[in-house]
């Protein structure tokens, strides 16, 4: 198995949030569970395991971070940290980087960057002027 930096987008679904409006808790944690948050992990297969592991330990991190175990029950009513919880409350999408910009750049040859027209854009029009070969 090869081992890669994935990232996670892990968002909370349409009903999780209607249903934190109506709880009686605290309005930074409600701000806080509804934010769509990025994670990465550097152990990435092409199995969904890595998938069932960031979906358990962000379950855990709310427990251990933000939600005090009674507070956790009344907002996924349940004690379980289990994947049927995430599933149930929150999406996850998983991405791998296919290329990285600095190594893309390098590729473009000037006769290519001719052809990028300006911006007024003072750090662009630099970075145009660069993939040119004018600086």
């Amino acid at each position: 198995m090869i081992l890669v930096t994935a990232y996670y987008v892990i968002e909370p679904t349409l009903s999780f949030k209607k249903k934190l409006v109506n709880l009686d808790i605290d309005n930074a944690l409600v701000e806080i569970l509804s934010e769509t948050v990025l994670w990465s992990y550097h152990r990435a297969g092409n199995t969904e395991d890595d998938i069932s592991e960031v979906k358990l330990l962000f379950l855990a991190n709310l427990m251990s971070e933000y939600l005090e175990i009674e507070v956790y029950k009344k907002v996924l009513d349940t004690f379980s940290i289990s994947l049927d919880v995430f599933d149930k409350w929150w999406t996850i999408k998983r991405y791998f980087v296919d290329e990285v910009f600095s190594e893309i750049e390098k590729r473009i040859d000037p006769s290519v960057a001719s052809h990028l027209i300006k911006t007024d854009r003072k750090r662009v029009d630099l970075w145009i002027d660069k993939m040119q070969g004018k600086i």
